[in-house]
């Protein structure tokens, strides 16, 4: 049977919580909560404590399994357009696909990306670039072309034009 409920409890070791149901205050054992796959590839994501949900319950409320959360007419949906996928977090923090722009929005004070990244199209940066090794383009490197630059000297400084570098770029 369906019964809806208020999570009063979670273990996030065990993946499971426990519900308070509205129509007669009970409380249920401990409930697994639905997951999107749990095999070889693995989703995680835990209803908070106070959280409306939807369970599905044996025929005596012993049994069962949280289906998901649920929006209610206190806690409506910050995103309300079927052409958007998005994960908004109590911190402001956010990531937001829309299908319709074809943009995907992240918002993080800090994202760690581990491994290979190959971007077709144009970067653009608005707060600098900031590398821990040397930097590379089609032709050079950052330090190849500094190894060629630092070092070259000009003759006539007397507030007069000066010569050509002694190396080039």
């Amino acid at each position: 049977m369906l019964r809806f409920g208020t999570i009063t409890s979670i273990n996030p070791l065990t993946a499971r919580a426990r519900v308070q149901f509205a129509e007669d205050g009970m409380n249920s054992y401990w409930l697994a909560v639905l997951q999107t796959k749990t095999f070889k590839d693995k989703f995680y994501s835990m209803p908070a404590v106070g959280e409306q949900v939807a369970c599905l319950m044996d025929e005596n409320s012993e049994e069962g399994v949280i289906l998901g959360a649920i929006y209610t007419a206190e806690d409506t949906p910050v995103n309300q357009s079927e052409k958007e996928f998005a994960a908004n977090f109590e911190d402001g923090t956010f990531i937001n696909v829309n299908k319709e722009t074809q943009t995907l929005t992240i918002t993080f004070p800090n994202i760690n990306i581990v491994g290979n990244i190959t971007q077709d199209g144009t970067l653009a940066n608005t707060n600098g670039i900031t590398s821990q090794a040397d930097v590379a383009d089609a032709t050079s490197t950052m330090q190849a072309m500094r190894d060629i630059y630092n070092p070259h000297t000009h003759t006539g400084n007397q507030g007069s034009p000066t010569s050509a570098p002694s190396q080039t770029m």
